[in-house]
């Protein structure tokens, strides 16, 4: 009895149970609390670590994109060049090396046709029988025929040879005689050089007709050439020069040869090689030293054709 009193004294502490009870529950309720917490902070790490990781890996992405740029600015530098390079190499080849011309007539039919393009080489000497391109020494293209000089992009394009002259002020023909070469047309209807009978039938637009249809007899001077077109009856060139105008204006000054033709290049279908035929072959060389001024019989009957064509 005495011992049941004691224990129902006031102030008496609770029992061990009880605290028992009440240390799990804390214990139980910190678990609780503390895991949830535990996740979330493990979260914000997970998310920190990516979000660096996000940040670390966004330099080499620029760093790609500038090396991207770079490049492509040092392959449009290389392409300039290139460009400019071929350019220069197209001027340095044009003005010394090779030439291309449009051929804006017929004079030199059949070999050349009207519209063809050709190649001129400015390198070596010229000899008879080769084809040549001339400046227009005296006003030999007609006023009416002239074809207006390239203005513009154009006219740069010729001039560092990516397109082909224009042929404004350029003529085509072949050379019959040399400085010192004695010409005369005609005996049995072929011209007669330095004293040998030429047979030109077999490239002549007119065929076994005569060689031409105005008669002359010259002697080339020095530094000078005489040329006729191929399409002998159509063709402003020199006995042209000779019977219908000043004499001394049918030869062509030798600094004004740009050069010899060596090919025809377009149109493909008519694509070949220019050479010497060789009906002159047998021809003797001219006087020598070659006259200083031109030796011209002029025939006084002679009525002067028409002649439209350069």
């Amino acid at each position: 009895m005495p011992d049941e009193s004691r224990s129902d004294e006031p102030g008496t502490p609770p029992s061990g149970p009880t605290r028992e009870s009440g240390a799990e529950s804390t214990a139980v309720d910190g678990s609780a609390v503390g895991q949830p917490t535990d996740e979330a902070g493990q979260r914000q790490a997970n998310d920190a670590e990516a979000g660096s990781t996000s940040a670390s890996s966004a330099p080499p992405v620029v760093v790609k994109k500038k090396s991207a740029l770079r490049t492509l600015g040092h392959l449009a530098r290389e392409i300039l060049i290139v460009v400019v390079v071929a350019l220069v190499a197209s001027a340095l080849l044009r003005a010394f090396v090779v030439q291309a011309f449009f051929v804006p007539s017929g004079s030199m039919l059949p070999e050349i046709q009207l519209h063809d393009r050709i190649l001129v080489s400015r390198i070596g000497d010229i000899d008879r029988g080769e084809v040549v391109v001339f400046e227009d020494p005296d006003n030999w293209i007609p006023a009416a025929e002239a074809a207006a000089p390239p203005t513009g992009v154009r006219k740069g394009l010729e001039w560092i040879g990516v397109l082909p002259a224009s042929g404004h002020e350029h003529l085509v023909k072949r050379v019959i005689g040399m400085p010192g070469d004695h010409v005369v047309c005609c005996k049995n209807g072929k011209l007669v050089i330095n004293g040998v009978e030429v047979d030109e039938s077999d490239f002549l637009m007119q065929g076994d007709e005569p060689a031409d249809n105005l008669t002359f007899n010259v002697v080339v001077p020095a530094d000078h050439v005489f040329v006729l077109g191929d399409n002998r009856y159509n063709s402003g060139d020199s006995s042209r020069r000779i019977q219908c105008g000043d004499p001394a204006s049918g030869f062509v000054p030798m600094d004004l040869v740009t050069g010899r033709a060596f090919a025809v290049v377009w149109p493909r279908s008519n694509m070949h090689k220019l050479g010497v035929p060789d009906a002159y072959d047998d021809v003797p060389p001219g006087d020598s030293p070659p006259p200083e001024e031109a030796v011209v019989t002029k025939a006084q009957d002679q009525v002067c054709a028409d002649v439209a064509t350069q």
